[in-house]
């Protein structure tokens, strides 16, 4: 065997294992998404039961893009509920069925796609995640 053909083995080699550990990752987030005692990772419909948001308030729910920019202006809204059906809005509006939630206490509630979407010239353009805080 000659350089190149060592070369475009390896090559092969390093993207099948790319592909296995790629497709072990995604099988382990929808494992995690049918654990009914695994509420890190969870439909969209489970946000609401989910949540630890105190029910009085006001707030402030920031859309990010998968780059870290902002996908649109940050909006009030004046309950847990309101704001957690529109960031839900958004995030069906991008055919994400279910999310992993990163952070989760009363006065913070943020969760993100489950996998970077590497969509071609819209890379980094795509819904990422969102942050709701309690401002009131």
């Amino acid at each position: 065997m000659d350089a190149d053909q060592i070369n475009q083995v390896v090559g092969y080699v390093g993207a099948i294992v790319l592909a296995g550990i790629s497709m072990a990752v995604v099988f382990r987030r929808e494992k995690q998404l049918d654990d009914p005692d695994d509420d890190s990772v969870v439909y969209l419909e489970q946000l609401l039961k989910v949540t630890n948001l105190h029910t009085e308030g006001k707030y402030l729910v920031r859309i990010l893009r998968q780059s870290g920019n902002l996908q649109k202006e940050d909006q009030i809204f004046y309950s847990p509920e309101a704001a957690i059906k529109a960031a839900i809005a958004t995030f069906k509006r991008a055919k994400i069925e279910y999310v992993f939630i990163t952070d989760n206490t009363e006065t913070q509630f943020c969760f993100r796609r489950p996998y970077y979407h590497h969509g071609g010239k819209a890379e980094g353009r795509k819904v990422g995640s969102v942050e709701i805080y309690k401002v009131e």
